[in-house]
C-alpha cells in the first residue's frame, strides 16, 4: 500500500487538473457560437461564383481560388484541399455583389 498511494496521490492531482481545464474549455465555448446563412443566400452565393469561375477569364479565375486555397495535398489517389470560405463584406454585399471582385497586380516576379 506505501507504494501505492503516491501514485494514486499523483492520479487524483492529474484528474483535478483535467477538471479544470474541462471547466475552462466549457466556459469558452459559452461564448462562442455559429450563425448559419439561410438557404436562399447560399443558393445566391453559389450562383455567383458558378458565374464568376465559368465567365472570367483564367487569370481572374486563378487569382480567387488563390485567395481562398490555403493547400493543397496530393497522397497516392487522394487529394486534400484545404481552404476558407470566401465571405463577401457589408458594404460588398449593400452594393448588390455578393462576389467580391478579384484584381492581381503583377506576376509571379512582379510586386
Amino acid at each position: 500500500m506505501d507504494d501505492l498511494a503516491p501514485r494514486i496521490q499523483q492520479l487524483r492531482d492529474r484528474q483535478k487538473q483535467l477538471l479544470a481545464t474541462r471547466w475552462e474549455l466549457e466556459a469558452l465555448l459559452a461564448d462562442w457560437h455559429l450563425e448559419l446563412a439561410d438557404a436562399e443566400a447560399v443558393g445566391r452565393y453559389v450562383q455567383d461564383l458558378k458565374t464568376l469561375l465559368t465567365e472570367s477569364a483564367l487569370a481572374e479565375r486563378r487569382s480567387f481560388i488563390r485567395s481562398f486555397v490555403t493547400e493543397v495535398k496530393a497522397t497516392g489517389d487522394k487529394v486534400a484541399v484545404s481552404y476558407t470560405i470566401p465571405k463577401p463584406s457589408a458594404e460588398l454585399a449593400d452594393s448588390g455583389m455578393t462576389v467580391p471582385p478579384i484584381v492581381q497586380y503583377g506576376g509571379r516576379y512582379r510586386t
